[in-house]
């Protein structure tokens, strides 16, 4: 008999997104103490530094920083905040804030983590020579006091009522060491520096990491060693983890989590809502035509997808949150539909505009994308490529593809996730399109205290896009699946956000 915890979920990520997590033997084989714990990944972070524009969110890099860095606050998955190195963050009026620190914070090169490492932290990414991928929310902030050591005021350029959330689920909640930063800025990335349990012992890229106590840090965490080994198939990670290699195979594939549970693993589930959507580029051709949106968007069946691909494990939603969550609003997404779809494609290429595009997308969607690849190729007037990375980061910040595959429009709390997607210059709004409905919706979530009022603009942003449609979908819900080997209780994986494994936490 197997435990099954169902778990809240939240945003996910991204650009090159996928995890996953497992404790047990090493490389070289044999059997490790249960106090070292082994995380295989699907992808390689591109670096370690504080900001790759997503924050403490599932993403190819994000155990990682956690263990370096831990962070200021974080979002549980009922999307509450916790306090980590921060002891409180608090509001002094609409546009100001306190910052408390812990006491005797330091980072692991023994200078101290207080209010003046922050502010240069938070200064740093807000500078644009810098060119930090979050800038755009570094940039809220019109200036940073520092009161004492443990105090930093904070002064907004706007009322914002969610900063808290907007720090734990951005690079603001990871703080690098000054020194280190200075004396090196290129290389920080490849030899971080912070305050959290762990530092990086050594990074062999797209092969493994190794990570080990920091003999400063404040935090006291039960494992001794971690080592992040990069396994980019998923069966190959979940036959690691079944042949005894791991103990903990983070996934979202749906097959792999019904799998696991017949094997008899036990399995954690995190639900959410939104889901995996294609995101165009409205910047240029085709998709700055809401025609060539909507024709894709009626052409990708999701209810076939899920049962060609996931053998009807998937749910399939119908409006972009659950009904259960207290921002559902009744606006149903777009439904497949061949002929009208045919239509407005001819209704293009009668203009001379057919539409033709390439979807990006990272490796754990490639089998999606080269699903509807095939699924369209009766359409005429419609050509679909498909380009599968190992990391597409860089390409969707850089603006370099046409629709991209991508889980940002999973979350936990719609902001900042879904506010940062559609917004006009939002941090992870990569196709750059802009709606005035949309960004006066997006303002009044960001600055409002009334939770009611908020709930009616969730409400009109949700019509507007499901109008206007900056990205098609979500075609499936993105549960997080934690398949658990032998010896391995759920209640011992804690969560943080969107399905993020606390490893100062787990007691394997």
């Amino acid at each position: 008999m197997h435990r099954r915890l169902r778990i809240a979920g939240a945003l996910l990520a991204v650009a090159g997104l996928t995890a996953v997590a497992a404790c047990g033997g090493p490389a070289g084989g044999g059997e490790a103490p249960r106090n070292q714990l082994t995380i295989l990944w699907a992808a390689d972070a591109t670096d370690l530094s504080t900001d790759n524009g997503l924050g403490l969110q599932v993403n190819a890099g994000v155990h990682e920083r956690l263990a370096i860095y831990d962070a200021l606050v974080a979002l549980t998955p009922t999307a509450d905040i916790e306090y980590r190195l921060a002891e409180s963050l608090t509001p002094d009026g609409p546009t100001r804030w306190t910052l408390t620190l812990k006491p005797g914070l330091r980072f692991s090169d023994g200078t101290p983590l207080d209010a003046a490492a922050v502010k240069f932290n938070w200064e740093r990414l807000a500078d644009p020579a810098t060119k930090a991928p979050s800038a755009q929310i570094a940039q809220q902030i019109a200036g940073l006091d520092v009161v004492d050591e443990r105090t930093l005021a904070i002064t907004l350029k706007e009322p914002n009522g969610q900063f808290p959330t907007l720090v734990a689920q951005s690079a603001l909640t990871f703080i690098g060491s000054p020194t280190a930063m200075q004396a090196d800025p290129a290389g920080f990335g490849s030899n971080p520096v912070g305050a959290g349990a762990y530092v990086l012992k050594e990074w062999v890229r797209n092969d493994h990491s190794v990570f080990e106590k920091s003999p400063t840090s404040a935090i006291e965490a039960p494992v001794d060693r971690i080592e992040v080994r990069i396994l980019a198939d998923e069966t190959q990670r979940y036959n690691t983890l079944a042949a005894g290699g791991g103990d903990v195979d983070f996934t979202i594939n749906a097959n792999t989590a019904a799998k696991a549970e017949k094997a008899g693993h036990q399995v954690v589930t995190g639900q959410t809502d939104g889901g995996l959507s294609l995101q165009f580029n409205t910047a240029k051709p085709p998709f700055d035509d809401v025609r060539a949106r909507r024709a894709v968007a009626l052409a990708f069946d999701g209810a076939a997808l899920g049962k060609s691909v996931f053998s009807g494990l998937v749910e399939v939603p119908e409006t972009l949150m659950r009904a259960e969550s207290k921002y559902f609003a009744d606006v149903p997404l777009t439904r497949a539909n061949r002929e009208q779809a045919q239509a407005l494609l001819d209704e293009l290429a009668a203009e001379g505009e057919p539409v033709s595009f390439t979807i990006l997308t990272p490796l754990n969607f490639q089998q999606v994308a080269e699903w509807f690849q095939s699924s369209v190729s009766g359409y005429r007037n419609l050509t679909v490529q498909v380009e599968a990375a190992q990391t597409t980061g860089q390409q969707l910040f850089a603006g370099d593809f046409d629709a991209t595959l991508i889980g940002l429009t999973r979350f936990i709390d719609p902001y900042p996730a879904l506010v940062n997607f559609v917004s006009s210059g939002g941090s992870t709004n990569f196709g750059k399109y802009s709606d005035p409905a949309v960004d006066a919706a997006a303002r009044t979530i960001v600055t409002s205290t009334d939770e009611a009022e908020r709930i009616r603009a969730f409400a009109d942003l949700q019509a507007r896009i499901a109008e206007d449609l900056p990205f098609a979908g979500p075609f499936y819900r993105m549960p997080n699946w934690f398949v658990l080997a032998e010896g391995i209780d759920a209640a011992a994986v804690p969560i943080l956000n969107d399905g993020v494994i606390d490893l100062t936490r787990f007691r394997p």
